[in-house]
């Protein structure tokens, strides 16, 4: 079997989520602050984090969605998550989402954290696009994706349901071509 690829940037680690990361996974896919937008219910128990580390090591293996730790080198510790889903292989497309622990928003992270995910999604997994759902009132995760180029699209009403809220969302979109530039 292929290894999960890993990526490095200047403060971080792009590398496969493992059992390891129960704890971290648990602990930020349950915190009502990270998930505010998020479109997922929060996690109930560790259990439930295995299985989508699980999901995630089979998309290795099934060329379905992936997800990496997202890995402060300074410190050695997980602070996040990020990856692709939606994937449609005949039209070279998928969407990108992503997960960072409160005590990092605000510091360029997750910008850094895409860069080397969406160059792998162009080159190495042959996209045209790459799209990213972002609820309305989301200004800080537009704001990361504005910063690599992507461009607002359009308005998905009621496109996000949680917690018995609906949201409006947008789309957002990067074709490979504005990427190369």
């Amino acid at each position: 079997m292929k290894a999960y690829p890993e990526f490095k940037t200047e403060r971080l680690t792009l590398r496969e989520i493992v059992e390891a990361d129960t704890n971290f996974l648990f602990s930020n896919l349950s915190n009502s602050r990270v998930l505010q937008y998020f479109g997922m219910s929060p996690l109930n128990s560790k259990k439930e984090a295995n299985k989508l580390i699980e999901s995630f090591s089979n998309g290795l293996k099934n060329g379905g969605p992936m997800r990496w730790a997202i890995v402060n080198k300074e410190q050695d510790e997980i602070i996040g998550t990020c990856g692709f889903h939606n994937i449609s292989k005949g039209h070279h497309r998928c969407e990108i989402g992503y997960d960072l622990s409160p005590t990092y928003w605000g510091k360029g992270i997750m910008t850094e954290a895409l860069v080397p995910l969406i160059s792998y999604l162009f080159k190495e997994r042959d996209m045209t696009r790459i799209g990213a759902v972002i609820v309305q009132h989301n200004a800080a995760s537009a704001k990361v994706v504005e910063k690599l180029g992507f461009k607002q699209e359009g308005l998905l009403r009621k496109y996000i349901t949680q917690e018995d809220n609906v949201y409006d969302a947008h789309m957002y979109s990067l074709l490979r071509e504005e990427w190369d530039k």
